[in-house]
């Protein structure tokens, strides 16, 4: 005869088999937060690496990268007033220290409408965006120059430029601007007595001169010494404005 056990007695009852659904539901649950823990590794990770890429110094490639960069912008980023300066310094064909004063300014142009055909083949084809012109006149008020800065896409454009430029002859270049009512009333194209330009960074600055009294540039063949001088020297002083600089990591435009 078989006694049934007494529960008082101690002896262990076989446990329910798990359910299916929590067998499945701890390694997923487990899952879920070793995945939890390593996006929050990784996104420190990148914060700290990105912290470090803000903060470390720039190299000296970039630093320089970004001065190019900054000088190639100049022209669109400060006023008018500021590229063409109510006054400029320059030296004449003696050497004598002379001051030109601003005339007036021009809005801005293309390279094909501020040129003659000769000047325009000159930058065709260097990725010439713009020309800005102004007109200034010397001390004496005899003497007047239109300058123009002609925007190329690079260094070497506007040195290849300029080496072209030096054959032009002087009404083959930069168009004159007349400012009605001025000193430079009666300077237009056919008072041109000579041209030339320089090359700075990847700019052409751009000068055509003649004389405020509306002489004729084909009579002034023997003055073009002293147009040349006049012109040129102005460009000279317009220069610094657009490519002067000091160490790239101390100008206020670049973040090294």
């Amino acid at each position: 005869m078989t006694t049934p056990l007494d529960p008082g007695l101690g002896l262990s009852q076989p446990e329910p088999a798990a359910r299916p659904t929590q067998q499945r539901r701890r390694p997923r649950r487990g899952l879920f937060v070793t995945l939890i823990a390593l996006g929050v590794l990784l996104i420190v990770a990148g914060a700290g690496a990105l912290g470090r890429e803000m903060t470390r110094a720039a190299t000296p490639a970039e630093a320089a990268a970004a001065l190019q960069q900054e000088i190639a912008t100049r022209w669109e980023r400060l006023p008018a007033g500021k590229i063409f300066t109510a006054t400029v310094s320059y030296s004449d064909a003696e050497g004598t220290s002379m001051v030109a004063r601003l005339v007036g300014i021009a809005p801005r142009a293309s390279c094909q409408g501020a040129l003659g055909p000769a000047g325009y083949a000159a930058v065709h084809g260097l990725g010439c965006a713009a020309i800005l012109r102004a007109t200034y006149v010397d001390g004496s008020g005899a003497l007047v120059a239109t300058v123009g800065v002609a925007v190329l896409r690079s260094p070497a454009a506007a040195q290849q430029a300029w080496s072209s430029v030096l054959s032009l002859g002087p009404v083959d270049g930069l168009y004159a601007v007349t400012f009605a009512g001025t000193t430079a009333a009666r300077f237009d194209d056919t008072g041109r007595g000579a041209q030339g330009g320089i090359a700075a960074g990847p700019y052409l600055l751009l000068y055509t001169a003649g004389f405020t009294d509306g002489l004729p540039g084909s009579a002034a063949a023997d003055q073009q010494s002293e147009l040349d001088s006049f012109g040129n020297g102005v460009d000279i002083g317009l220069q610094h404005v657009l490519t002067g600089h000091g160490k790239p990591c101390a100008m206020k435009d670049i973040t090294c």
